[in-house]
């Protein structure tokens, strides 16, 4: 029994580290106030506001062979940048997407999960099947907003809207600049206030 401890000790540690994703990244200097257009393979992302003026773009995996086949592309252009990710992995793929804090995101995604934190800017953003989630601590700062479903559910905190079932959606009008679309065809959209 004590040997069998033994080589329990050894081993726990190296299936814990084999568990660890390893992450490959790749950034583009870009401009704030700029469009991004993200165009976006199976996975979960997150969308974030980093410190720089870079676009950069962090990818996990689970392995080493499914992180050399991801493709990472960032195409930028005077006022917009085209950023793709593809050929990811099936399962248990992850991606940070940092962003100047003031960007114009659009986004279209095949599946998945997709994040969205303190990134101020119009948002307009899709994806087939899966979850989008946005947080949004200033909703006066929205104009035009709308959402939908094909099947699934919007929580908005943020707007005050909660509706589940086929072919659910809103459109509001606000007094802020910034305008707002996320539509799902099977999934939840959560549109965050800051409560």
């Amino acid at each position: 029994m004590k040997r069998l401890g033994f080589w329990l000790v050894l081993l726990v540690p190296g299936l814990l580290h084999a568990q660890q994703a390893l992450e490959t990244s790749a950034q583009q200097k870009f401009i704030s106030g700029g469009t991004i257009r993200l165009h976006l393979e199976a996975g979960g992302y997150t969308i974030t506001p980093g410190d720089s003026e870079n676009i950069v773009v962090t990818c996990r995996a689970h392995t080493e062979e499914q992180l050399k086949r991801v493709k990472v592309e960032i195409r930028p252009t005077a006022s917009s940048a085209d950023v793709y990710v593809s050929e990811t992995p099936h399962n248990n793929f992850q991606a940070t997407i940092e962003v100047p804090r003031h960007s114009n995101l659009w986004a279209r995604l095949s599946a998945g999960e997709l994040e969205v934190e303190g990134v101020e800017g119009d948002k307009n953003i899709e994806l087939r099947a899966g979850r989008i989630q946005i947080d949004i601590p200033h909703p006066e700062l929205y104009g035009h907003r709308d959402a939908s479903v094909t099947t699934g559910s919007i929580e908005s905190s943020a707007f005050d809207v909660s509706k589940g079932g086929l072919f659910r959606s809103f459109e509001q009008q606000g007094p802020g600049k910034y305008r707002l679309h996320a539509h799902v065809m099977t999934g939840e959209i959560d549109l965050r206030g800051s409560d």
